[in-house]
């Protein structure tokens, strides 16, 4: 090659930001507004419109584009931003500040990112105004509803384009900060005692109060034990105190809050001597992931939420179940250590014991999403790009354990290993998932049923937030119906808080499954507990016990695929025992129970071998649909909050798809009040929950007339959007 003759060259890259200024305001329905500024403070779930106000310190020539964009993948400014209808929430508009309209693009998909890029008409002078609104009132619509989640720093940014500019020049005096804070006042507390003490032993309790939301808030006033008159005290995150009980048999306590006017109830407390203890936990709380949770700070670091569940809701296990992405390989290595650490910092037989955890995912039918937990805290960093083999195989040979779930995508049971594969999570935030658990057992897998939040707050054991958005009921709606923040935990039985104990108890499946409530269920068979194995050649005798956290409203005995029986106690407390025959060959059992509130716990499964020859004729199917007589139920207190369901219908939906709306009841739950509908879309049986109690109602649906999850509803032809040729946005 021949050589250059050498010379003198600089080069001169202009790598430059553009001038310009930004407010952000929220101009408020029921408070205050909030001011123009580059960094606002707004209370969680308030209803309003957001407003920016941009304006370029050099002069923009016509056919430069303006873009505002949100940095945070986890912060909502809405759900979904639209330009279509003014009448609707999230109606996104743009114009100048004398306030003629200016032309704009609106990311109307789901989570969207940026709600307008406005292309300018003309010049734009130094100092002019280009003002922006998310969720604009000013022609009938809704507005735009706060995250219902406390957020500490989320950020909207603004970019400028010039003519012929590829990449958006960032404006970095024109990034502002909008932090979320709880709604004031307290609106009511949780209550957490451990759920077995020995006789006269002093034990630790913890109250967590909470916003109309269900966010943690602060307290200035003195909460007691109604029974001492003892105080909680704030140690690190939580609010404790300490009780005793002196008589054996079940305890509930209670909390006042007499300047506030509440009380509440603790879960209830097993005194005395028992054969199990039964302590709580989960595995599915989502942190920083380097990704998908791209921030890093003080609500999604590892230790903060170990410290969360050990602290505020008083768990007794847990791990951090953040995602792994094939897409992004590396993103692991930015978290796996931070999670070491922060479980080991905290792992505490005897108090807490800590795990290590993630969510690794794939295509639906070749493994889904699955949470991976390791025994020990000295795994290593898992592999992102394993196949669903390739995950079974390391996990056996690393002590791990897998746990299938209905996620972004489901974990169909088209592959199972049981030596990893002990359990099934049959709820989450996403929903309940009944027909989930039924087509592992169906399939002859064996695994016992389990709860996980799912939630992407890192407030790990938090009971169930309604959010504004974020269910699942696919493609259906325009908006998307509500899911939950947390919630799901599971209940684990075992001989003492011990990493070896509670693996123990993991691998033989004496777990169970709740929605939240941390309510005590003992389910055995011929004397064996739930997870077991028996094998019979004469009847079996079912042995049920059941303590709530609110009266039980429903009680079923489900044996393989049909219901054997049902009581509907009404009280907190439930026995019964009952005499099986079942037929010859393999057979299971399991418990579903819900409560008044709304909670809902299944036991797992007992599995019975049996040469009885006994008869599975004239018994319902688990999910047989449910046989409700509409005429007489009309009356019910639910029926006052119809027309204001319906005028949500005609505002966000399309209300002359749902027939049939018959108000059923109002269910006090422990996320807020809401009423219940029961309705028909395309022939098909839906339950409505309403949340009246908001600001902006929130909506919940369920398939069938129930809550537990009847069936599957994802891809089929009925759930197509109901509006005809709209944008898709579910």
């Amino acid at each position: 090659m021949d050589r250059k003759e050498p010379t003198s060259n600089r080069l001169d890259v202009p790598f430059y930001t553009f001038p310009g200024t930004a407010t952000i305001a929220f101009e408020a329905n029921l408070a205050e507004d909030v001011l123009p500024a580059s960094s606002i403070t707004v209370e969680a779930g308030r209803v309003g419109t957001w407003v920016i106000r941009f304006s370029p310190d050099e002069m923009l020539p016509a056919g430069s584009r303006v873009a505002f964009t949100k940095m945070e993948n986890e912060f909502r400014f809405d759900w979904i931003h639209q330009d279509y209808w003014p009448e609707s929430m999230g109606y996104v508009t743009v114009e100048e500040g004398a306030g003629e309209p200016l032309p704009f693009e609106c990311e109307t998909v789901f989570k969207a990112a940026t709600p307008a890029i406005v292309t300018l008409p003309r010049d734009w002078r130094p100092g002019e105004i280009i003002v922006m609104r998310m969720g604009d009132q000013r022609f009938g619509g809704t507005g735009c509803q706060v995250q219902p989640a406390r957020y500490d720093a989320a950020h909207i940014e603004v970019g400028v384009a010039l003519p012929g500019d590829k990449r958006y020049r960032p404006v970095p005096n024109a990034t502002m900060t909008v932090r979320v804070v709880p709604c004031q006042p307290v609106h009511s507390y949780y209550f957490f005692a451990p759920s077995n003490a020995q006789l006269g032993e002093t034990f630790e309790v913890t109250a967590l109060p909470v916003d109309i939301n269900g966010n943690a808030i602060d307290v200035d006033h003195p909460i007691k034990l109604a029974a001492t008159g003892d105080t909680f005290q704030a140690v690190g995150k939580g609010l404790h105190a300490t009780a005793s009980v002196e008589r054996s048999g079940v305890a509930r306590l209670e909390l006042v809050d007499e300047e506030r006017g509440i009380r509440a109830i603790s879960n209830p407390i097993k005194v005395g001597e028992n054969e199990w203890n039964v302590y709580w936990g989960e595995f599915h709380c989502h942190g920083y992931d380097g990704s998908e949770i791209n921030v890093l700070n003080e609500g999604t670091h590892p230790r903060g939420a170990f410290e969360y569940g050990r602290d505020v809701t008083r768990l007794d296990f847990m791990s951090m179940g953040s995602h792994i992405f094939r897409q992004a390989p590396q993103a692991v290595y930015k978290w796996w250590e931070l999670a070491r650490q922060a479980a080991q910092a905290v792992d505490a037989p005897g108090r807490f014991v800590s795990f290590l955890g993630c969510e690794w995912r794939d295509g639906e039918q070749i493994g889904g999403d699955r949470n991976l937990i390791w025994r020990e805290l000295d795994a290593p960093t898992p592999d992102p790009t394993w196949k669903i083999d390739q995950v079974f195989a390391q996990m056996a040979r690393q002590q791990g354990m897998v746990t299938p779930h209905v996620g972004g995508a489901i974990a169909f049971p088209t592959c199972h290993d049981d030596k990893v594969e002990h359990l099934c999570e049959m709820t989450s935030g996403h929903g309940n998932f009944e027909w989930f658990g039924q087509a592992y057992l169906q399939k002859g897998y064996r695994v016992g049923f389990i709860g996980g939040s799912d939630g992407h707050k890192a407030t790990p054991g938090h009971p169930r937030i309604v959010s504004s958005e974020g269910g699942r009921f696919f493609g259906l709606l325009r908006r998307r119906d509500a899911g939950w923040y947390g919630g799901p935990i599971l209940g684990v039985c075992a001989k003492e808080l011990t990493r070896e104990a509670l693996w123990e108890a993991f691998s033989q499946r004496r777990v169970y499954a709740t929605t939240g409530a941390r309510a005590l269920v003992d389910f055995s068979a011929n004397g064996v507990f739930m997870g077991g194995e028996l094998s019979v050649d004469h009847e079996v005798a079912l042995k049920i016990a059941i303590e709530g956290t609110a009266p039980l409203e429903r009680v079923d005995l489900i044996r393989d695929t049909q219901r054997l029986a049902r009581w509907e106690p009404g009280e907190l407390s439930f026995g019964t025992e009952i005499v099986d025959c079942p037929p010859t060959g393999a057979s299971y059992y399991y418990l579903r129970i819900e409560q008044e509130d709304g909670e809902m716990i299944w036991s797992s499964p007992i599995w019975v071998e049996s040469t009885c020859g006994g008869s599975a004729e004239g018994l319902p199917a688990w999910n047989e649909p449910e046989v409700i007589e509409i005429d007489p139920i009309r009356a019910q207190d639910a029926a006052e909050h119809l027309p204001a369901l319906m005028d949500y219908l005609e505002r966000e939906e399309c209300a002359a798809a749902f027939e049939n709306i018959t108000p059923l009841k109002v269910v006090h739950s422990p996320m807020g009040p809401y009423a219940v509908f029961l309705t028909q879309v395309r022939g098909k049986r839906i339950r409505i929950h309403f949340f009246y109690g908001f600001e902006h109602p929130r909506l919940r649906l369920e398939v069938g007339w129930v809550q537990y999850g009847r069936e599957i509803i994802k891809g089929q032809d009925w759930t197509r959007p109901l509006f005809d040729g709209q944008v898709y946005m579910g």
